[in-house]
C-alpha cells in the first residue's frame, strides 16, 4: 500500500465526517437579525503582537508591542482621531530558581503557564501581551465616554490576581463603553456539533436572508465553564452581508442590548479590505506586527548592546530566535537547511 492508497483513505473519511455531517434543526442556531447602527459611536481599538529576539538558555528575550486607536466614522468614511503606540521589552525565564527571585508578575505568569513547558516561553509572553492590551485599554478608555471598546480575542481574565479584564469591564460600565472582544479565529464546538461553531453558522447561513446581519448566542454551558474567567457573553456574528466569515463576540457590556450593540460593531465592518471585521481593528493590528516585520532592526540593537555589555559574539548569534522563540541555531534548524541543500 503506498502513501497514495493512505491519503485516498483517509481524505474519504475526512470528507464523509465534514460533508455528511448532519445539521442540527432550524431553532439551532437561534439566529437573530439586527440593523446597522446610524450614527456609530466611535471606536477605541486594541491588539497587539511580540517578537522573541534571543534565547540564552532557559531566558528568553522579547518586544512587545501593543496598538491603539481611536476611529470615528459618519457614514461615508472612517477618520482616525487618535492613537498610542506602548512597545516593552520583556525577559522570560522558564528556570523555576531563577525565577523565584523574580517579581509577581513573572512569577504569576510562571505559574499561569507551566502546563505545557514545550510552548512556556511563547505562553508567557503572549500573556504579558495581554496585560499590556488590557492596561492600555483601560487608561484609555477611562478618560472618554460612550465610544465602543474592541479588544483583540476573548473577554478572558489574565492571571486572576491583575483582574485586568475585571478592571476593564468596571471602566466601560462606568464610562458608558460598549465593551467587546472579537476573536480572529475561534476553534469552539460550543454547540456540541462536529464543525466548529464558525463552520457551523457558515453551514447555517442559508436560513437567513441573504442580506441579513446576524448574530447567535452560544449555548450558555460553554460561557459556564468559564465562570469567573469570562467577562462576557458569547455570541457569533456576522457584521456584513457579505462577510466571508462569522466572528466570536464576547459582549462584555450592552448584555441586555445586543441588538444596539452588533449595530454599532456592523458599522465599523463595512471596508472592502476585510468586509465584516472591524476597520479600527485591522488598523490596531497592522501597527503592532511591524514588532515582527522590523525584527531585524531590533535584533541588530540587541547584538549592539549585548557586546558592549561583553558577551561574545558567537553566543549571541547562537541565541537569535525566529519570531516565535525557536533559536536560529537549533540543530533542527541546521538539519532542514542542510536537507534542502542537497541534490
Amino acid at each position: 500500500m503506498s502513501y497514495v492508497d493512505d491519503m485516498r483513505r483517509e481524505l474519504e473519511l475526512l470528507v464523509k465526517h465534514h460533508r455528511d455531517v448532519p445539521l442540527p434543526p432550524e431553532e439551532v442556531p437561534d439566529f437573530r437579525t439586527f440593523q446597522c447602527a446610524d450614527p456609530a459611536k466611535e471606536m477605541i481599538a486594541v491588539d497587539g503582537s511580540y517578537s522573541f529576539l534571543l534565547n540564552l538558555s532557559s531566558w528568553w528575550l522579547a518586544l512587545i508591542s501593543v496598538g491603539l486607536l481611536r476611529y470615528a466614522f459618519d457614514g461615508h468614511a472612517f477618520r482616525r482621531k487618535d492613537w498610542r503606540l506602548v512597545q516593552r521589552m520583556v525577559g522570560v525565564s522558564t528556570f523555576e530558581e531563577f525565577v523565584a527571585t523574580q517579581d509577581e508578575l513573572h512569577r504569576s505568569l510562571f505559574e499561569f503557564t507551566k502546563e505545557r513547558r514545550e510552548e512556556q516561553p511563547r505562553d508567557m509572553v503572549n500573556e504579558y501581551r495581554r496585560l499590556i492590551e488590557g492596561q492600555t485599554a483601560i487608561n484609555f478608555a477611562d478618560d472618554l465616554e460612550n465610544c465602543i471598546v474592541a479588544v483583540d480575542g476573548t473577554l478572558s481574565e489574565f492571571p486572576k490576581q491583575f483582574s485586568v479584564m475585571e478592571r476593564l469591564l468596571q471602566v466601560c460600565e462606568k464610562r458608558g463603553h460598549l465593551l467587546v472582544g472579537i476573536s480572529k479565529d475561534s476553534q469552539l464546538h460550543a454547540f456540541g456539533h462536529a464543525l466548529t461553531d464558525e463552520e457551523l453558522m457558515a453551514r447555517c447561513q442559508d436560513r437567513l436572508p441573504h442580506d441579513a446581519l446576524a448574530y447567535a448566542r452560544a449555548p450558555k454551558a460553554a460561557e459556564a465553564l468559564k465562570e469567573g474567567l469570562l467577562y462576557g457573553d458569547i455570541y457569533y456574528a456576522r457584521l456584513h452581508p457579505r462577510a466571508r466569515k462569522w466572528f466570536r463576540v464576547d459582549l462584555g457590556t450592552f448584555r441586555d442590548r445586543p441588538d444596539e450593540a452588533f449595530g454599532q460593531l456592523a458599522a465599523y465592518g463595512k471596508s472592502l479590505v476585510s468586509v465584516g471585521y472591524p476597520w479600527p481593528l485591522i488598523e490596531a493590528h497592522r501597527m503592532a506586527v511591524t514588532v515582527r516585520q522590523l525584527k531585524p532592526v531590533y535584533q541588530e540593537s540587541v547584538l549592539k548592546m549585548a557586546l558592549r555589555m561583553g558577551l561574545d559574539v558567537r553566543t549571541i548569534l547562537d541565541g537569535l530566535t525566529q519570531v516565535e522563540g525557536r533559536k536560529r541555531s537549533a540543530f533542527h534548524e541546521y538539519l532542514d537547511k542542510v536537507a534542502r541543500d542537497l541534490r
